[in-house]
């Protein structure tokens, strides 16, 4: 038995690497050279920031170092703001969580001083990923949602995707690895697309991680060795210690020659870089090696160093293993020693947990105690009361018995009222029923009135405006010249001729109306999607409902009838959400391919059972609506596992 291998917890030390990293030996050099010529506070301070990012990468206590000399020059909010990130960063990376939240909590503070939503946003990059590394999965993933929300809605792609990938890595956690998966491929996908290296290395290892968890070690080895060609290329020594370790536990007990081969790359590269985190985990695979291989004293040297590092059960299973290693080496006194230790240590961390629920019973005994006293005290209080108020009882007991027959009739008459109330409440809940049964029954017709209400405007706005439109501007012109002729009469006829221009100008102003109004095409990224979009700003307004839209690809025209005719069945959809799923998110995704339009729209709130016979008014409108588009409605469902409904319908180029 070999210490757990931590494929995620490891490489979540990348999640918060930034494309602006320069880490460049050249580039440090310069820029030391460049400090020393330096006579403005302000150019010090950003030379010194730019040191600290580029020692991030080489040696974490130079780039805290020159990122506290950064923010020593107090008078830009920006850099300062910068300055504590970096801090955040370096402090993340050398596993001192709490001093990391804190300076990130300072940067994201003068960022929303100087009112920079963006940049304090992806500070909580920085926030999630602690959450992350601090174990907290669902705070993880409700931060890194809101991030995401954030970042799409401002067309972001790339720090959305860095959402993703911390996402994937609380998924996995949670050990909901398919949806893991999922979202580190929808990473992957941005960083491919956009030509971004350094974040596909983040990724790669991410992705062989999870396929190994869930028992694909094909892919997961594939994805390491992409992930490894990368880094080489990048010389990254920081990932390549990640992928050497996954490939190593992957290894494990495979192929141990090749393991140990990987493994002791990683603790080279780890002392070199003096990497603390998963250390631990790397010198315990190596320690099982060495047992099974029976080389017992190596085997005892890397347990001791595991020893050193973890506390409370893993080193109660360090013990452990160093006294099977004694035992093999033949030194059977140095075994009892160490079993000893194990059962000891582990009888301590059994007490330590008996001692703490025992404290929270006798806590919770003390309070119900206290409860009772205190309850014993209130009652003879109120019999002293009772005593003393005796007499003065009897006196307040007609008033009480007058003021109770008034109460009694005021009950009843409000009774009344609220009687008359719920009958009127109920008549208007059967009007509406009867409404929407009417509603359903005339929908066809309404479809085929409005589909000629489309056709008939868009002809008779032709003929509107070639024909009768430029009649009357030649009536206004003729009515003008009469007027012309007799502006030295005030008459009845001056009058007249007033009310004709008036009601010319109308006409007029209606026809170019009429005209306008045809639009017989509408552009779907200014209409259709800006409609939802509206209309999810709303809904998401309530904060009980959190709406998404995105646009994947659409760009194409479409006719204002389909146009109406989908916007209409997206409102069906989020008014069954609203009403029967009790979700808090919803996805509204817009797509195109081969002249089809898609339409998902995603929730992830109860569910319900797809084989059940009946289905609501809502869906067999929908229904009704995608047959006569020629479109087709998929929902893919089931009880407790939210709804998704596809919505695919052609459109003309």
């Amino acid at each position: 038995m070999h210490l757990n291998n931590r494929f995620i917890y490891a490489i979540a030390l990348l999640l918060m690497c930034s494309g602006s990293m320069l880490g460049q030996t050249a580039d440090i050099d310069s820029l030391k050279e460049r400090l020393d010529l330096c006579t403005d506070s302000f150019e010090l301070a950003q030379v010194n920031l730019k040191l600290a990012q580029c020692y991030e990468r080489v040696d974490l206590k130079l780039a805290i170092e020159h990122a506290n000399k950064a923010i020593e020059y107090k008078e830009s909010d920006s850099l300062l703001a910068e300055g504590y990130n970096q801090l955040g960063r370096s402090y993340f990376f050398m596993r001192q969580l709490d001093v990391a939240a804190d300076k990130f909590k300072k940067a994201k503070e003068k960022l929303l001083e100087i009112h920079d939503v963006k940049r304090a946003a992806i500070i909580d990059i920085g926030i999630g990923a602690i959450q992350l590394r601090q174990g907290d999965y669902v705070g993880t993933i409700k931060t890194m949602t809101q991030c995401a929300g954030f970042f799409e809605r401002e067309n972001d792609l790339l720090n959305a995707a860095k959402c993703y990938n911390n996402i994937a890595t609380a998924m996995a956690e949670l050990e909901k690895y398919d949806k893991a998966i999922e979202f580190s491929e929808k990473a992957l996908w941005i960083f491919e697309d956009k030509d971004l290296l350094q974040y596909k290395l983040i990724t790669l290892p991410n992705l062989a991680a999870q396929y190994s968890k869930i028992g694909d070690t094909i892919k997961a080895i594939r994805y390491n060795r992409d992930a490894e060609r990368l880094a080489i290329e990048m010389n990254n020594k920081r990932s390549l210690s990640i992928i050497y370790n996954n490939l190593g536990s992957i290894y494990l007990d495979k192929d141990r020659e090749l393991a140990q081969k990987y493994l002791e790359e990683t603790l080279k590269i780890k002392n070199e870089l003096n990497l603390k985190s998963g250390i631990d985990v790397t010198l315990g695979n190596l320690g099982y090696i060495h047992l099974q291989n029976k080389e017992y004293e190596l085997a005892i040297d890397h347990y001791k160093e595991v020893e050193n590092i973890v506390n409370g059960k893993q080193k109660v299973f360090a013990y452990d293993q160093i006294a099977k290693a004694y035992r093999g080496s033949g030194n059977y006194l140095e075994a009892l020693n160490y079993s000893e230790l194990a059962r000891s240590l582990n009888d301590s961390i059994q007490n330590t947990e008996n001692r703490k629920e025992f404290n929270e019973i006798q806590t919770k005994y003390e309070t119900e105690k206290a409860y009772r006293e205190n309850s014993e005290l209130k009652v003879n209080n109120l019999e002293i009361d009772r005593k003393r108020k005796r007499n003065q009882n009897l006196l307040i007991t007609a008033s009480t018995l007058l003021l109770m027959s008034l109460a009694f009739g005021y009950v009843m008459h409000a009774g009344a009222l609220r009687k008359k109330e719920l009958a009127q409440k109920n008549l208007k809940i059967q009007q509406h029923e009867f409404e929407k049964m009417l509603k359903i029954k005339e929908l066809d017709g309404i479809d085929a009135i409005i589909d000629a209400q489309e056709h008939e405007r868009s002809t008779m706005a032709d003929d509107l405006h070639d024909n009768l439109g430029s009649k009357i501007a030649t009536l206004r012109l003729y009515i003008d010249e009469i007027r012309s002729n007799s502006d030295s009469e005030i008459s009845e006829k001056e009058q007249l001729l007033e009310k004709l221009k008036y009601l010319a100008d109308e006409a007029y102003k209606a026809v170019r109306t009429i005209a306008h109004n045809k639009n017989s095409n509408a552009f779907i990224s200014q209409g259709l999607i800006l409609a939802t979009q509206l209309i999810a700003d709303q809904i998401s307004s309530s904060n009980q409902l959190s709406i998404n839209v995105i646009n994947v690809d659409v760009n194409q025209f479409i006719s204002n009838t389909l146009e109406i005719q989908v916007f209409r069945s997206i409102q069906e959809l989020l008014t069954n959400i609203i009403k029967h799923a009790n979700a808090s998110e919803v996805n509204i995704q817009f797509s195109e391919d081969d002249g089809l339009l898609f339409v998902m729209v995603e929730d992830n709130g109860n569910g319900f059972d797809l084989n059940s016979n009946t289905k609501g008014y809502g869906l067999l409108n929908i229904e009704k609506r995608m047959d006569k588009l020629s479109g087709s409605i998929n929902i893919d469902t089931s009880p407790g596992n939210g709804t998704t409904v596809i919505l695919t319908i052609p459109i003309s180029g």
